[in-house]
């Protein structure tokens, strides 16, 4: 977050050397030149580049103060000033080169009408409803209960972006409900989280009783002390989970809030491939056009743009590398009981474009003993795995399909049934040698077919699950014996 003591204007080391560069050849008096000149050339041909696709949220009114809570819903000035910034901004976005930019009306759209969330959104209202009659009821805890799958089924909905009305007033009857259940602490979180839906509602003199109107009133306090006005939609995994609902690379937001010299506009740019703010700034309330032109310049002057072949939205940029427990039994084998090998695996995809990945693995494999012995020692396994895969992602999940090929080596691997080649040894001569099956160093090469999935926990740390099978069709008088390795990892990774 930005001190009070910040300087107007903050971006990053990377943006200001970088506006430099393009002040000292272009002049400061053509900043929105400086931007485009190095947009449009290269040795990538126009027909090529991919717009950078940005959606410009909503922008959030800070500037309500506990004194004018009960004040009369009425348009205030700062709501007349706040929609003038908005245009100011959309505006400058709209005329810069290679952007595909979606405007709040669309972004509204976009959220409101995606698939399946209009029948969710009207099950949350029936929801909040409902609590409402059990709160008017006396029914306390039940009417708890309605009222907070309403606030959660609305907040994973992101209705605070196109209906902040409704998201906030479940939040809101949640926080009055639990106060009134002696439940201060949460009612308190509840009510806060409420005006971070909507932080410029207002409510109706003398309609909550005097507690209540307490609540409220310290609660607006909080959020207007501890809030990140760069942050008005949530955190990095929250704004992330908002872009690819989107379908876009980044998402511009920005917020209206009291400074020591009066109003201030907090604008910032969130990467979603890279999960950071790219670049913040903080404009006084009556800042000029050219300082919103400059800023969106010297950010657009340190984004490349994309080709065709470039992973688009909705991508897992980057390499995901992780580190499992691997076990390993095989569907077909020689050993009348199964035995299985277990070991560590580790490896790494890689996105080559939206929805495809490369996959490699490698698996470390000791075996151990079956029920009779039949294996008549314990061997050791090196097996790589590698090909393509098709990916999906929804929220913190993705989910993935590989297909691809598998050598494994195999170590000193003897099997036999014949009591007497176990006791003493598959040389002596009252062995059977004719129940004796030796793939000693043999690799064994087929096809693999698998899939699993990785839940991120956190920014760039992810739980890892897969799941595959292989069919060896080499060598060919090794595979009828030892055959379909059924592979489970369970383990962490990183995104590198």
């Amino acid at each position: 977050m930005i001190s009070k003591r910040s300087k107007p204007l903050r971006v990053s080391v990377q943006t200001l050397a970088m506006s430099a560069l393009l002040g000292a050849a272009s002049g400061y008096a053509q900043p929105v030149v400086a931007a485009t000149a190095p947009l449009a050339s290269g040795d990538m041909a126009d027909s090529q580049k991919r717009p950078r696709s940005v959606a410009l949220l909503p922008f959030k009114n800070h500037m309500v103060v506990a004194a004018d809570l009960f004040a009369a819903e009425a348009p205030q000035p700062t709501d007349l000033q706040l929609e003038r910034f908005e245009g100011q901004v959309l505006a400058e976005l709209t005329g810069q080169p290679f952007l595909a930019l979606v405007p709040p009306a669309e972004v509204r759209r976009r959220l409101a009408d995606a698939s399946g969330v209009p029948a969710q959104h009207a099950a949350a209202q029936s929801l909040y409803r409902l609590g409402l009659e059990l709160y008017l009821g006396l029914a306390s805890g039940r009417a708890i209960d309605k009222l907070s799958a309403a606030a959660k089924l609305l907040r994973d909905l992101f209705a605070d972006t196109y209906d902040p009305k409704s998201a906030a007033d479940a939040q809101f009857m949640l926080g009055v409900a639990l106060v009134d259940a002696g439940r201060s602490a949460l009612g308190h979180v509840a009510i806060k989280d409420g005006f971070a839906m909507q932080p410029s509602r207002r409510f109706r003199r003398d309609f909550f009783p005097p507690a209540t109107a307490a609540a409220l009133v310290a609660a607006l306090t909080d959020f207007l002390s501890t809030s990140d006005p760069l942050r008005p939609y949530g955190d990095h995994q929250r704004l992330a989970q908002l872009s690819r609902r989107l379908g876009v690379d980044w998402l511009v937001t920005a917020t209206l809030r009291q400074g020591e010299a009066g109003p201030e506009l907090w604008l910032a740019v969130f990467s979603a491939q890279r999960r950071l703010m790219e670049a913040e700034i903080r404009l006084p309330a009556g800042g000029s056009h050219d300082q919103v032109n400059a800023f969106v310049s010297r950010w657009l002057a340190c984004v490349p743009v994309m080709g065709d072949a470039v992973a688009g939205p909705g991508t897992d940029p980057g390499i995901f590398a992780d580190m499992s427990l691997s076990f390993l039994p095989f569907l077909r084998q020689p050993t009348r009981t199964r035995f299985l090998s277990m070991g560590f695996a580790s490896g790494a995809d890689v996105a080559l474009r939206e929805n495809l990945h490369w996959f490699g693995r490698l698996g470390l494999h000791t075996s151990l003993p079956d029920a009779y012995r039949d294996l008549l020692r314990s061997f050791n396994s090196l097996r790589i795995v590698t090909g393509l895969g098709a990916t999906w992602r929804s929220g913190p999940l993705r989910l993935f399909v590989n297909l691809g090929v598998d050598a494994h080596l195999l170590g000193s691997f003897v099997t036999s049934a014949d009591p007497d080649c176990k006791l003493f040894g598959v040389d002596h001569r009252m062995c059977d040698k004719s129940t004796v099956i030796d793939l000693n160093q043999n690799v064994l090469v087929g096809a693999n077919v698998g899939g699993g999935g990785q839940l991120h926990l956190g920014r760039d740390f992810v739980l890892a699950l897969r799941v595959s099978i292989s069919e060896y069709f080499l060598p060919l008088n090794g595979t009828d014996y030892l055959n379909q390795p059924l592979g489970i990892e369970l383990g962490f990774g990183y995104r590198l």
